[in-house]
């Protein structure tokens, strides 16, 4: 009987433990929506706070910098929503309401060319999942305004982040150990550099192979060159995945238009790819935000399973910081520092 009781006790004893455990679980399922939306308003803070400062040094005055910051949020918003938003759905509707065409003539001319496998199929496939996105658009539509309501509490919040780091900084402190507070301060040193250069580096190649691409395809005469341009732009938020497939969609436009703007199409995108990869990118992101491919890849696989498309997009921070917490766990600490490096 006194086995049983110690045992029965040993049982009880580990309980409450899991009780807590199993309510932190579950607690933080329920709020994954929210603790997505605060992951991106801290991608968008750093954004933001690299602006901020930029400002800060042009104007001199604090305040004045934030005034010009929201100002210009405010002007480029509105220049998207009226301007940039209505013109690229435009453009995308027609663009999705023609693939349907361009992939027919894609399964006749493979049908013509004996040495290509047949891709009726696939293509196919492809024809119909393409024609369910343009029947679901009405749909997306209607769902904006809640998506819009999201935008604009990240961006508060985010600008609220980039304004007044240091409230975050000592929220963290208060709850870190006192003998760990000066490996705390590397520690989010070392995150702020890595975001920084990766942030960086991601924008200017966006931009530069969106009107690469842009430019291009309208010299080359591919339709809807514009919308397809954005798109090969901002597809390059996806490392070594974006550029497959910002090539893919010019590329089966141009097939139905002639072989030789297909050949010319992928020496574009070839020529933007490689000055992006070995020029623009390590040069803005530095090495400071260098990240190994397989590591990427596994990256997007478990966060873009998990969490949808907000997990492709926060899969390269989360994974720098990841690799920052590993240096700083396993490296000879340095002598203690006193502040955090947010410039």
């Amino acid at each position: 009987m006194r086995d049983k009781g110690s045992g029965w006790k040993r049982l009880t004893r580990g309980a409450p433990l899991s009780v807590w455990l199993a309510a932190a679980l579950f607690v933080l399922y329920k709020l994954l929506p929210i603790l997505k939306l605060i992951a991106v308003a801290l991608l968008v803070a750093v954004v933001l706070r690299i602006l901020l400062q930029w400002l800060e040094n042009l104007v001199r005055v604090r305040w004045v910098a934030v005034l010009v910051l929201i100002a210009l949020m405010g002007g480029f918003g509105i220049f998207l929503a009226f301007v940039v938003v209505p013109n690229l759905l435009q453009e995308a509707q027609a663009l999705l309401s023609a693939l349907p065409g361009y992939i027919n003539s894609l399964i006749e001319l493979s049908k013509e060319i004996r040495f290509i496998p047949d891709l009726s199929e696939s293509l196919g496939q492809l024809r119909s999942f393409i024609s369910r996105i343009v029947g679901v658009l009405p749909s997306l539509l209607q769902q904006s305004v809640e998506a819009i309501l999201k935008a604009v509490a990240v961006l508060i919040l985010a600008l609220y982040i980039a304004y007044d780091p240091n409230f975050l900084i000592k929220g963290i402190l208060r709850v870190t150990p006192r003998r760990q507070h000066a490996r705390t301060k590397r520690l989010l040193g070392s995150i702020n550099v890595r975001l920084r250069g990766w942030l960086v580096g991601t924008g200017v190649a966006m931009l530069f192979v969106g009107v690469g691409a842009t430019l291009g395809l309208g010299i080359i005469g591919i339709p809807l060159f514009l919308s397809l341009g954005i798109i090969a732009g901002l597809l390059e938020i996806v490392p070594y995945f974006g550029s497959i497939v910002g090539t893919f969609l010019p590329a089966l436009v141009a097939i139905t238009i002639s072989p030789y703007k297909l050949i010319i199409v992928l020496i574009l995108f070839l020529i933007l790819n490689q000055i992006d990869g070995n020029i623009i990118q390590p040069l803005a992101m530095g090495q400071q935000a260098h990240l190994h491919p397989a590591l990427v890849v596994i990256a997007f696989l478990i966060l873009g399973t998990s969490l949808g498309f907000i997990g492709v997009l926060l899969a390269v921070p989360a994974l720098a910081v990841l690799l920052a917490l590993g240096e700083e766990f396993t490296s000879k600490p340095p002598e203690e520092e006193t502040t955090i490096n947010l410039k």
